[in-house]
């Protein structure tokens, strides 16, 4: 047995149907094999090849280098309900004075119609127009006082906070006893008074005894006005004739108009007595004569 028998790898000769090997053909030395390729490989080549090729580009200038990138802006802290309130306190006060002036007017209408029904009665249009407007007013009058409330609860707290600061200390009233002493009614009629005085030791920038008696001043408008307001609403509801109704009606109109002066003293004392900043420490300068 051969090698190639022995690898598997020995192709026997073709043969003849006789059993004689065959020879192979002989080609002619004037014949050549030539390979050529199918007809629609070459339509498709010559398809591709006239098909532009786009040229490679930079869509922008290229730079060298690290990119910068700008650097990212601080996010703001979101501000709570209260500090927006503080920071809209002043326009709230005089929006407030206006509200409460409107209402005043609208009462003032209703009660000189109350007069006029005393001789001669009026139309139902008219009186239920007034008492409309009447209900209008006093409804935004609340909602309005209710937002400054509000507001100067935050003011405090932040113009506390800074005082303190100054001193290196911490405001030893937090945020709850603070809102609460301007929010609970008869809490807020002394709280608010010891939160101010606190409020004017920690600032050497003001005139102890001018700012001093301002808020003295403040704080009786501020009884007087809640005075007025409970007197009226009582005389109001227990009223049993028409005389006495208009008489809380006036109380009422009263209330209104030194609420909208309150409103506007409050401005003041924010806006234009505690708003002054801090003095700086000028150096001392000695001059000596020659």
């Amino acid at each position: 047995m051969t090698q190639a028998e022995r690898n598997h790898t020995y192709v026997p000769p073709r043969t003849s149907p006789g059993g004689t090997p065959r020879p192979a053909p002989r080609l002619s030395r004037h014949v050549k094999w030539v390979a050529t390729r199918p007809a629609d490989s070459q339509t498709r080549r010559r398809r591709v090849a006239a098909e532009p090729t786009p040229t490679p580009h930079y869509d922008h200038n290229p730079g060298w280098g690290l990119i910068d990138l700008p650097p990212a802006e601080p996010v703001a802290p979101q501000k709570t309900y209260i500090e927006r309130m503080a920071a809209r306190l002043p326009r709230l006060l005089i929006a407030s004075a206006i509200v409460l002036g409107l209402a005043a007017i609208a009462q003032t209408w209703l009660y000189v119609l109350l007069v006029i029904n005393l001789d001669a009665p009026i139309g139902y249009s008219m009186a239920v127009s007034a008492r409309a407007t009447v209900v209008a007013t006093g409804v935004a009058a609340v909602g309005m006082m209710v937002a400054c409330l509000v507001g100067l609860a935050g003011w405090l707290m932040d113009e506390r906070r800074s005082a303190y600061a100054r001193h290196d200390q911490r405001d030893p009233r937090s945020p709850e006893q603070i809102m609460l002493g301007c929010w609970i009614p008869i809490l807020n009629l002394v709280k608010p008074l010891a939160f101010f005085r606190e409020l004017l030791d920690r600032r050497e920038d003001l005139l102890p005894d001018y700012t001093r008696k301002r808020l003295w001043w403040l704080w009786a408008g501020w009884l007087l006005v809640n005075a007025l307001v409970i007197s009226g609403v009582g005389i109001r509801i227990f009223a049993d004739t028409l005389v006495w109704q208009s008489n809380a009606l006036v109380l009422v109109i009263v209330s209104n108009l030194l609420s909208a002066v309150f409103a506007v003293a409050l401005w003041w004392t924010i806006t234009r007595l505690f708003a002054r900043e801090a003095p700086t420490a000028a150096p001392r300068r000695f001059l000596v004569a020659a």
